[in-house]
């Protein structure tokens, strides 16, 4: 198993990488492939380790600690400028203020050059209209200065493109493309994309947010296995 950080499903600041969740002791276990049906879990919801593309690993990382990063990272982008000011993440303050391990698991995946999956079941709606509104429109291409910390002066623009989603059994979804160009003070540069999946399924809400700098996923293939990810939910929600 991995022991290193893995960034937290915030899709604007993790490809910022301001932030990242810190490996804990209390992430959620997988569930058994074996497991009989039974009632619904968010747990028991989540893809098992051979759908995962080969060459990621099982990272640590539990629903408190994701929470709590999110939480600091979301709080570091209300200090941010936004341009356009509309674009700022809404979605994920109101979903992350409800997450707890009662209502929520996840499955953090990573390879050894650090790019990263997460899987993110819970019983709490996420609101997909606002995603789309965020990731759409003049939101497709966002320019986010840092205006405090130790990161002040940084600026990262990121252009956001919707993909066409793989056939789901729930209207309510969106797939989204994102590249993110970071300029820090000084003038050094990184780039990352992240692949992120929003559906939610008779009320479940899964999420899928896969972030690389090199050797990421293809849009092809983070679809299908965002197909998956669906699918599994609405087969253990029925």
């Amino acid at each position: 198993m991995l022991r290193k950080r893995v960034g937290v499903p915030v899709i604007v600041l993790a490809t910022v990488c301001l932030v990242s969740s810190a490996c804990g002791a209390d992430a959620d276990p997988a569930p058994s492939s074996s497991s009989q049906p039974g009632p619904f879990t968010p747990a028991g919801a989540l893809l098992p380790a051979r759908e995962f593309p080969s060459g990621y690993q099982r990272a640590e990382l539990g629903i408190a600690d994701m929470r709590e990063q999110n939480a600091a990272a979301l709080a570091a982008a209300s200090t941010a400028q936004f341009d356009p000011s509309r674009c700022r993440p809404t979605a994920d303050v109101t979903l992350n203020e409800q997450l707890d391990p009662s209502n929520a698991a996840l499955s953090a995946w990573q390879t050894s050059s650090g790019n990263s999956i997460i899987e993110l079941v819970t019983t709490v709606s996420r609101d997909i209209d606002a995603d789309i509104r965020v990731n759409t429109g003049e939101c497709a291409r966002v320019t986010i200065t840092v205006t405090t910390g130790s990161t002040a002066g940084t600026t990262v623009v990121t252009e956001n493109q919707r993909l066409s989603p793989p056939p789901l059994p729930t209207s309510l979804s969106v797939l989204v493309k994102s590249v993110a160009t970071t300029t820090y003070p000084g003038g050094k540069t990184a780039a990352a994309q992240t692949l992120a999946g929003y559906a939610v399924v008779d009320g479940v809400t899964v999420q899928l947010v896969a972030v690389s700098t090199q050797d990421g996923l293809t849009d092809a293939a983070f679809a299908e296995l965002f197909a998956r990810a669906v699918a599994k939910v609405a087969g253990a929600a029925e």
